[in-house]
């Protein structure tokens, strides 16, 4: 039984989208209608690449800009989960399978140039890049960011960001690959918020920034997301040592999502896999600090952290080391090692 979406709760999805990023950048910022069909030209392009790994799409209605797909009723969002204390490694290596499978099926080491440029152009969707442009790796590295904001324990910190050349460079260097490197199809703002997850299973959504760009954006963005997790359960004082049994779990999910994603990504360019793989680790750790950073200073916060100026303060520290020695991380564990301090 093909259970749908209605019209009327596609409608409120995408009207609730437009008001989220509005809430964010304020009303000058509007959707864009070809965002709704972007999203669903990525998703069948997804669901064909790797069954299963976004929520099967059905229809879509240029009219109206309303999609009809799978009912995903019983799926919980991952960020919900994580932070109230679930985590399932599945999850990690579930996202981290079809993640590979889509990057690797798109890449341009398995299907050239000519092809890459064609899909290049199916998914150009400047609109959403040029704010990914803006708000993630442009505004929260000037101190007169556009709808910067930040809290005032973070406040206090920010000559971390600006007044570190290494910092605001690498952030630079990382703009630059985001833009320029054309290597695969990419989801484009994958978090723990846009998966949804069952008891086993993850599957990817929200997949309107999906443009070509760099494999390790796609990694680096989640691994963020679940460093963020690591260091709100780190310093929640109620029931501590549970809590910080949780953070640990984070690593052992850090590691998972890192290492299953590698194990299955075998497209590479240059001479080497090896050598491929130590700068795609070195560029998630770059992606992984702008990530952090920008969840903290710039226009787009995350629940896991609202309320926990501990918690902001570690981070904040998480994503300006990162910076600092993305050039030097080539593993996944020196990248956790660096990020979450922790002792060989």
């Amino acid at each position: 039984m093909i259970n749908l979406i209605t019209t009327m709760d596609i409608i409120w999805i995408t009207k609730a989208k437009q008001c989220h990023q509005e809430l964010c950048l304020g009303p000058g910022f509007p959707c864009s209608e070809a965002r709704t069909a972007v999203e669903y030209q990525a998703l069948v392009k997804f669901h064909t690449l790797s069954p299963g790994s976004v929520p099967t799409p059905y229809l879509y209605d240029q009219g109206i800009h309303s999609m009809f797909m799978e009912d995903l009723r019983g799926y919980k969002v991952m960020r919900t989960e994580l932070m109230e204390g679930a985590v399932k490694m599945p999850w990690m290596s579930n996202v981290a399978i079809h993640l590979a499978d889509i990057h690797k099926q798109t890449h341009l080491a398995v299907i050239g140039q000519e092809a890459l440029t064609t899909l290049a152009k199916q998914f150009e969707n400047t609109d959403m890049v040029t704010l990914t442009k803006q708000y993630v790796f442009t505004f929260p590295f000037l101190r007169e960011g556009t709808n910067n904001r930040c809290s005032q324990e973070i406040a206090e910190h920010l000559d971390r960001i600006y007044a570190d050349e290494q910092v605001t460079s690498t952030a630079n260097r990382m703009l630059k690959l985001f833009l320029e490197k054309k290597e695969c199809l990419l989801h484009g703002d994958l978090h723990t918020g846009s998966i949804m997850v069952d008891a086993e299973h993850a599957r990817m959504f929200d997949v309107e920034f999906a443009f070509v760009g760099p494999a390790s954006f796609d990694v680096g963005m989640l691994l963020a997301n679940i460093i963020f997790e690591y260091y709100r359960h780190m310093s929640i004082e109620t029931n501590n040592d549970e809590h910080r049994q949780f953070a640990y779990l984070m690593i052992d999910a850090g590691k998972e999502l890192v290492s299953v994603y590698l194990e299955h990504m075998t497209a590479f360019t240059g001479l080497d896999r090896a050598t491929y793989i130590e700068n795609l680790v070195s560029e998630v750790a770059g992606f992984a600090g702008c990530e952090i950073i920008r969840r903290l200073v710039g226009a787009a916060h995350v629940a896991d952290l609202e309320g926990m100026p501990a918690a902001q303060v570690d981070c904040l520290g998480a994503g300006v080391r990162l910076l600092q020695a993305a050039h030097r991380i080539h593993t996944v564990d020196r990248l956790l090692v660096i990020a979450l301090m922790l002792a060989y």
